[in-house]
């Protein structure tokens, strides 16, 4: 019975470990999307393509896989 106590105490000790871990990801998660969204998010200017150049491009070339 104590190899089981003990077995169940290393239990606890790993998941307290896990769960540290998984906040600690969590927050640096959080302070890089809030980085994002200060610095202009997805949307910002120079992440973006100019539409121009997207409407030129569109349809300009087809798939290899049609001529199957």
């Amino acid at each position: 019975m104590s190899n089981e106590n003990a077995l169940r105490a290393l239990v606890a000790t790993k998941q307290l470990e896990i769960d540290k871990l998984k906040r600690l990801l969590k927050d640096k998660e959080d302070q890089l999307e809030q980085k994002r969204i200060d610095e202009g998010g997805w949307n910002s200017e120079n992440r973006q393509r100019d539409t121009k150049d997207r409407k030129k491009n569109k349809g300009s070339k087809q798939s290899d896989s049609s001529d199957k």
